[in-house]
């Protein structure tokens, strides 16, 4: 199997993401298979060690009430987790 590219990987990652963001949020309402956590994981690993990294937590300011929390987590995730990808490879 070949070797993703890095634009591929990351819009693999950008739809996972989108679609473990909308699971989470609650706005997956077709009741499709829910996807693996991992990404989430692969995000809050990152954060816990960038958090750890400045002896402070970094706050997710993006996911108040108000907004596209879909589009905010998702990012979130997206960012967080190919960081903790890319470290891992």
């Amino acid at each position: 199997m070949p070797t993703p590219t890095p634009s591929a990987r990351k819009a693999e990652i950008a739809s996972l993401a989108r679609a473990e963001a909308r699971v989470m949020t609650g706005a997956d309402t077709d009741h499709a298979p829910h996807p693996a956590a991992g990404l989430t994981a692969a995000a809050l690993r990152a954060h816990g060690t960038l958090s750890a990294g400045l002896g402070r937590s970094i706050p997710f300011t993006a996911l108040g009430p108000t907004g596209d929390s879909v589009h905010a987590l998702a990012t979130f995730l997206a960012v967080y987790a190919d960081q903790d990808l890319a470290a891992a490879a």
